[in-house]
Formats: C-alpha cells, sequence, structure tokens
C-alpha cells in the first residue's frame, strides 16, 4: 500500500511489555501496538495485529509506556546549569535573575530551550510544561522538535529579559491568548511567578484574565520558609496558597513545589482542583524541605512530577524525580509500603496529563489517545529481569535505558539518536554562549 493512502498505519510496536497506566494499571505481555494514519493508538492488544505499518518496532519483550510528562520546568535555564549550586532558592535567584536579564534575548532562549528538548527527549520526556521569558522561543522549539510544550508569559513586577513593564507584558498577554489554539491549548496560560513576587491587585488582574480567555495557570508555591515568611509579610500573614485562593487564581491551577502546606492550604487545594507538582530532586538539592505527598493524596490531590529548572535542579531527569519521590516518602513515612510503584508511575505520566487538562490525549496508552510513548531497552542489564514493570520504572529505569521515542505518532527518537534536532549543533549553541552566561554571573 502506498504511504500516501489515508489509511497507512504509521507505526506498529510489536513483541512488547506494554505498560497502560490506563484506570487499572493493566499491563499487555507479548503485545501489540499500531499508531494510524492520524497519530493516535489505532489498536492496543497480545499477540500480533494486521497492520500496514512501514515503521516497524519490535521492542524484543521490553516495556513500552506512556511518554514521561514534566509538569514543572524552566527549559531555557540550561544556559545556567550548574551556577547556582549550594545555595538557598533565595540566594540563587538573587544570583541568577540579573544574570538572565543580561543574557537572555530570543535567540539565547530558543539555544537554551532546543537543548533542553534534546536533553528531555533523549530521556523519555514527551511534554513539558514550562515556565520561562520570551516564551514564542520554546513554541518555536516544539513545532521544530515535535516535542509538547505548554507555555505562556509569565508575570513578575520587574521587567524581566524582554523587557516589559507590567501594563505592558499585560497586554502581550492578552495578544498571546487571543492568538489561535492547537488542540493541545499550547499557548492557552499565564504564569504569575509567585505571591512573593506580585502583590494582590496583580494576582487579581491575572485571575480575570485567565478567566476571560479560559487560559490555565502555572505557578510556583509554597516552596522554602524563606518564600512562606517573604508572603506573609507582604500578603497579611496569609501563606501562598490562601492568597491564590483570595484572588482567585487557585482553582484547577497548577502550583509548583507546594513543599510547605499547612492542613487548610491542603484542603483549598482539593477543593479548588488544583493540581501539585512535586520537584523533589530540587527541594533536596535546594534543601527546600520534604513536601506532604502522602496527605496530598489521602485529600484526594492530584500529584504530578517536575523536574524544575536545570539551573536550580542541575538535569531535566525524570526517572531521577520518580526515584527520589518514592524514597523520600517512605523515609519520612517511616513505611516502604506507601506511594505504591503504579503510583509514583502515574504521577509521571497521566497525573502530568491531567494536570494540564490533556488526559483525554496522552498520559495512558489506550485506543484513541494520541501516540506518545516510550520503547525501553530490553537488553539492558539494570532492567533485567522484569518481574513487575511498574516497580521496574519507578527503581530502576534511567535515561540511558530509553531506546525510541514517539510524540504524536511520530519517531523522535531512534535507536538512542534525536531524528528531529541536531544533537551537535544544540550543543555547539549553548556552549558559545558559556562566556556571555558566566560574564553576567560574576559581574552581579
Amino acid at each position: 500500500m502506498s504511504n500516501n493512502s489515508s489509511n497507512q498505519d504509521r507505526i506498529a510496536v510489536i513483541n512488547a511489555q506494554i505498560v497502560t497506566v490506563d484506570e487499572s494499571g493493566s499491563v499487555i505481555d507479548n503485545g501489540s501496538l499500531i499508531v494510524g494514519a492520524n497519530g493516535a493508538i489505532r489498536a492496543i492488544s497480545s499477540g500480533e495485529i494486521n497492520h500496514n505499518a512501514n515503521e516497524i518496532i519490535d521492542a524484543r519483550g521490553a516495556i513500552v509506556m506512556p511518554g514521561l510528562i514534566n509538569t514543572h520546568t524552566h527549559l531555557g535555564m540550561t544556559l545556567f546549569r550548574g551556577l547556582g549550586d549550594d545555595m538557598s532558592l533565595e540566594d540563587f535567584l538573587s544570583r541568577l535573575m540579573p544574570a538572565e536579564v543580561k543574557v537572555l534575548n530570543y535567540n539565547a532562549v530558543h539555544a537554551g530551550t532546543q537543548l533542553a528538548a534534546l536533553e528531555s527527549l533523549l530521556g523519555g520526556i514527551t511534554t513539558a510544561l514550562d515556565m520561562y521569558y520570551l516564551p514564542d522561543a520554546a513554541l518555536d522549539v516544539a513545532k521544530s522538535s515535535s516535542m509538547r510544550i505548554q507555555t505562556g508569559p509569565n508575570f513578575l513586577e520587574s521587567d524581566g529579559p524582554e523587557p516589559l513593564a507590567y501594563n505592558d507584558r499585560l497586554s502581550w498577554a492578552v495578544k498571546w491568548l487571543e492568538s489561535p489554539r492547537d488542540q493541545t491549548g499550547s499557548t492557552g496560560w499565564i504564569a504569575p511567578h509567585s505571591t512573593y513576587l506580585l502583590g494582590e491587585d496583580h494576582l487579581r488582574t491575572l485571575a480575570a484574565l485567565a478567566s476571560k480567555y479560559e487560559a490555565r495557570v502555572h505557578v510556583h508555591a509554597a516552596e522554602t520558609v524563606g518564600e512562606m515568611q517573604l508572603v506573609a509579610n507582604r500578603h497579611g500573614g496569609r501563606t501562598p496558597i490562601q492568597v491564590l485562593a483570595d484572588t482567585n487564581l487557585l482553582h484547577r491551577s497548577v502550583l509548583a513545589h507546594g513543599v510547605h502546606l499547612s492542613d487548610a492550604d491542603i484542603s483549598l487545594i482539593a477543593n479548588n482542583s488544583a493540581t501539585v507538582v512535586h520537584c523533589p530532586a530540587s527541594n533536596f538539592k535546594l534543601a527546600s524541605g520534604i513536601a506532604r505527598i502522602l496527605d496530598l493524596q489521602r485529600a484526594g490531590v492530584n500529584i504530578a512530577l517536575g523536574t524544575d529548572g536545570p539551573a536550580s535542579g542541575n538535569d531535566i531527569d525524570l526517572w531521577i524525580a520518580i526515584r527520589l519521590a518514592g524514597y523520600m516518602q517512605k523515609t519520612a513515612a517511616k513505611n516502604p509500603a506507601v506511594l505504591p510503584a503504579l503510583d509514583l508511575v502515574r504521577m509521571a505520566t497521566i497525573n502530568g496529563a491531567r494536570a494540564l487538562q490533556l488526559d483525554h490525549m496522552i498520559g495512558s496508552l489506550e485506543v484513541g489517545k494520541q501516540a506518545d510513548l516510550i520503547v525501553l531497552d530490553a537488553d539492558s542489564p539494570s532492567l533485567t529481569p522484569t518481574f513487575d514493570p511498574h516497580t521496574t520504572i519507578a527503581t530502576c529505569v534511567t535515561r540511558a535505558d530509553v531506546l525510541h521515542v514517539v510524540v504524536d505518532g511520530k519517531l523522535v527518537v531512534k535507536d538512542r539518536k534525536c531524528l528531529t534536532i541536531n544533537h551537535q549543533a544544540a550543543i555547539t549553541a549553548v556552549k558559545a554562549l558559556g562566556k556571555q552566561v558566566l560574564a553576567s554571573v560574576n559581574n552581579n
């Protein structure tokens, strides 16, 4: 059959251990998965399925699972990786933010984001919720790399690298939100940085903007003890969650970190159907604290996983986040049975999709959903043997085990090589900015 046929299947994955992450957490041994002409999963079953795909991936018994979803990151911060180590969040930001103003423009953010997309795709991350300056650059990287990147204008009181004063930033955001959205709503976001860098009037204005344009909200909240004190001082003793609730920004919002939460905060989050994005690697590295993940889970809060930015967390590795999230909670609870493997896998996949309001499209391997998937290495020593694939994913997999990656039905990583980003060019572009970045930090 001709490749131009509208009925031509795109990809057939065969001989796979398919970890679906569906509602029942079903696993299909010796399974096949067929990606149809529209990039959606046409069929999943044990055994063979009739197909006419030219691209056939023989998993040879390896795990095939949904693509990972990084629900909080700052992709362009690859430019500043390793320049803010061994310091608190507050000290890190005071070092980083002036440097960003000096260095960042469209080309720099594009270079940093493209490198981040390369790192992400090679590591099995197919979707990211990004919060960074000059988000047009991130969208352009998404188009060229085929990675799913959700992003939008971010807000703080300073002008930032754009540079735009707050009112000009609002006008820009209106144009952004009025622009046509694709089916994933990639531009349907606004990102107030935090309640400590914005006043209540600013936050209420942003809430009205989000309501008018049905935009989703991505915000830092309750990350450190220092932040809690800053917010209390600025907002009359309230917590970040209380401020977000009082300014109408909490409903269905995506809350990055959520480390220092009171019982009342957790109730507010649950009642507003908001998501908490746990970033354990960054929280541990910055000594921010241990998030109350088990209490959030008991309250029915959707919990997703993020890497934070590669300047604060140093890499973009969700496999580490999965592992740390489990180990941290088991140790804190003194109970190895809490947060079982399937829960951790859900946090890195379908829960992230729910946070982005894309769980009807991605986050699990089910017929009718778009094909965002990872094929792991059947010959990896660290994945051998696999008795429970959820446990293997939660405790054994590393980025080195990612063999193939499919996004939206398109093969973007094959045999550990990215097909949509020029690997060497991405590395060279960021290295070329190195002297400028170093000078900007040293002169602060």
